[in-house]
């Protein structure tokens, strides 16, 4: 059950965060996001490797949407610091992080290269989709695309990897 709660969380948050810009309702989604994340964290089993790994998922997502966004691959709207992207994605970075222990984390069971498989196709759908639903300008150019799935087939598999590290190397600790 906590598998299934953990991904209907992730996707009702990410509905809410893409569907709030078009209506009107980032700061609740927003809310809404920062509420599972911390329920998530309440009820982990070991808070304080998920937070660990929800702050290194930060980083990675703000440096790679702030670069796809100043190199024009993708043009995020909403809510932003500067010219950094926007805070729903910061959000939705965090949340997909704890995806990995909970609903994804069968990903750790398999080969680092079915993770890259992965990103290579479902990063770019994602974006894509947020684009169509109104939370970015995306050309769906080949290069552009390519840029996304180059970027996630790297991305995904190195969070996984952390994931591991952060799960496996810490049993002897509280």
């Amino acid at each position: 059950m906590r598998l299934f709660l953990n991904a209907l969380g992730f996707q009702t948050a990410w509905w809410a965060c893409i569907a709030g810009l078009g209506h009107g309702l980032e700061i609740p989604a927003l809310l809404y996001g920062l509420t599972l994340a911390g329920l998530h964290t309440a009820y982990a089993p070991k808070p304080s490797q998920e937070i660990k790994l929800a702050a290194v998922a930060l980083a990675i997502g703000v440096a790679i949407d702030t670069v796809l966004q100043a190199a024009s691959v993708i043009d995020f709207y909403g809510w932003s610091l500067a010219f950094f992207s926007p805070f729903w994605l910061w959000l939705l970075w965090v949340l997909f992080a704890m995806t990995l222990n909970a609903s994804l984390s069968f990903l750790q069971t398999k080969p680092l290269w079915l993770s890259a498989l992965a990103g290579l196709v479902f990063g770019p759908l994602t974006y894509y989709a947020g684009a169509q639903l109104g939370a970015a300008y995306f050309d769906g150019s080949f290069i552009h695309t390519a840029a996304l799935a180059l970027v996630w087939m790297i991305a995904l598999p190195f969070l996984v990897y952390m994931a591991q590290q952060l799960f496996t190397h810490t049993k002897g600790q509280p």
